[in-house]
């Protein structure tokens, strides 16, 4: 009888050991799951920027290119463009451009240490080695105020509820 008992004690001890590591693997498996979109609002424009940035990081270190997001605040446009481009091909990118939902506002972006304000056109790195300028971009989508959060060292953007400002962050 006592047999028994440790036999089903061990079985136990097993049964722990292995539902932990499937625990544990999932849980440093559950941020991949963000990528299939059924977390967040696919539909959105706001998204649409989010994965944009986040895809731009990601590129940045796949392809070994330093990209540059651009953002020109005055007519709502986006495009992005890279180090090799060639001077034609930046325009040609720019006259491509990407213009923001009628339903979002692009207000400024801020970066450490530039107090410029009258700017209407911005940009923002990525860097090939994985990082990029830390950046917070304004922005207002149907009369909400959000805020886009680019870390230099992070490799996902944060989306924010409110207007923040540099000062908060630091």
């Amino acid at each position: 009888m006592s047999k028994a008992k440790k036999i089903s004690g061990f079985t136990l001890i097993e049964l722990t050991v292995v539902i932990s590591i499937i625990s544990i693997l999932l849980l440093f498996s559950f941020p991949l799951f963000r990528d299939l979109g059924l977390f967040s609002d696919s539909t959105g424009k706001v998204g649409d920027m989010v994965r944009l940035i986040n895809d731009l990081k990601k590129r940045a270190v796949e392809k070994n290119v330093d990209f540059i997001l651009h953002m020109d605040s005055g007519s709502g446009q986006v495009w992005v463009t890279d180090h090799a481009m060639e001077d034609e091909a930046k325009e040609t990118a720019k006259e491509k451009a990407t213009r923001l939902s009628d339903t979002i506002t692009l207000l400024d972006v801020e970066f450490p240490g530039n107090k410029e304000t009258g700017t209407r056109e911005y940009q923002i790195r990525f860097n090939a080695r994985g990082y990029s300028d830390f950046a917070l971009i304004h922005i207002i989508e149907d009369d909400k105020n959000l805020t886009l959060k680019i870390e230099p060292f992070l490799s996902r953007v944060q989306l924010l509820d409110e207007h923040v400002y540099l000062e908060d962050c630091i």
